[in-house]
């Protein structure tokens, strides 16, 4: 364990001690305000522009040298934040390191948050976001999805409902700690309640109340892991052995696995949730993207 995660975790315990003394409401003001702020510094390699795609507000964090390149690759991202908080800005570390390491052109999606804008408002977003790509000429072959936590959750849900709709399926997914189950059955809710800095059960549960407040958890549009993931492509989950939501990472790879279709999963320990974010601050989240960008390199490849 390097030193800036032990006291990160230090950091994020406290944190989530602390907001578990809070309403919902009042949690929601505080991570809305603390996922908003700008303490990004990309890489003097990397241009960052907003866009505006299928009606939905999108950034690009691309290498300069690919700027314009319509024959790039590009990955399409959601944040995380349980359909409640983050932001383009919390997440643009992150982009920039992955968009230089893997030489892909970010597309960061700014969806729409609950519970202003409540299920199915953020799905509606990602597929507008990809059918517009698809629109402009962009081919699906050169695209992969991403996410982290509950973007994660979007990106994989996104996949199912392009199959289902019978457009072209992107070439690979990414997945950094995922929010699959939102029935929470994983065994990782309760073994790993006190190993996970970040995350807490009550927590999960109130955001998913005001993300889906009508549609019943076990939907396999809420909970995507208990939905068919038969015929999807390629999938790169990367997950933290020490968090709660450990074992949503696991079953999808087993499922997918028992499927036939390709997936890796990489675990690491002692780190936090959706630690890959932290590109910035942690020598494991940026050892984590150098493996994302190897299999964003495989899957565009083959």
């Amino acid at each position: 364990m390097s030193i800036q995660n032990f006291f990160i975790n230090r950091f994020l315990k406290s944190r989530r001690v602390a907001s578990l003394q809070l309403s919902p409401e009042q949690r929601l003001r505080q991570g809305r305000k603390f996922l908003s702020r700008d303490y990004s510094k990309p890489r003097p390699q990397i241009d960052v522009r907003a866009d505006v795609l299928g009606n939905v507000p999108v950034e690009w964090v691309q290498p300069k040298a690919l700027v314009g390149d319509a024959r790039a690759p590009i990955c399409v991202y959601f944040h995380g934040g349980g359909y409640i908080a983050g932001s383009l800005s919390s997440h643009r570390d992150m982009a920039s390191t992955l968009a230089h390491l893997a030489q892909v052109r970010m597309l960061m999606v700014d969806y729409r948050l609950a519970p202003e804008h409540p299920f199915p408002a953020a799905h509606e977003d990602a597929m507008a976001v990809y059918q517009a790509l698809l629109a402009q000429g962009v081919k699906a072959s050169q695209m992969l999805l991403g996410g982290d936590s509950a973007g994660g959750n979007l990106a994989l849900a996104t996949a199912q409902a392009i199959r289902d709709t019978q457009l072209p399926l992107p070439r690979g997914l990414v997945l950094f700690s995922p929010w699959l189950d939102l029935t929470h059955q994983g065994e990782s809710i309760e073994s790993n309640a006190d190993s996970d800095a970040m995350l807490h059960r009550r927590l999960l549960v109130d955001a998913l109340a005001m993300y889906s407040p009508s549609v019943p958890a076990s939907d396999a549009r809420i909970s995507p892991l208990l939905g068919n993931l038969a015929g999807l492509p390629p999938c790169l989950t990367v997950v933290s052995q020490s968090e709660i939501l450990r074992d949503d990472s696991l079953r999808l790879h087993q499922k997918l696995q028992a499927l036939g279709s390709g997936s890796t999963c990489l675990q690491w320990k002692y780190t936090p949730h959706a630690f890959p974010v932290m590109a910035r601050l942690l020598p494991e989240a940026r050892d984590a993207l150098r493996q994302t960008a190897d299999f964003t390199a495989r899957v565009l490849r083959d």
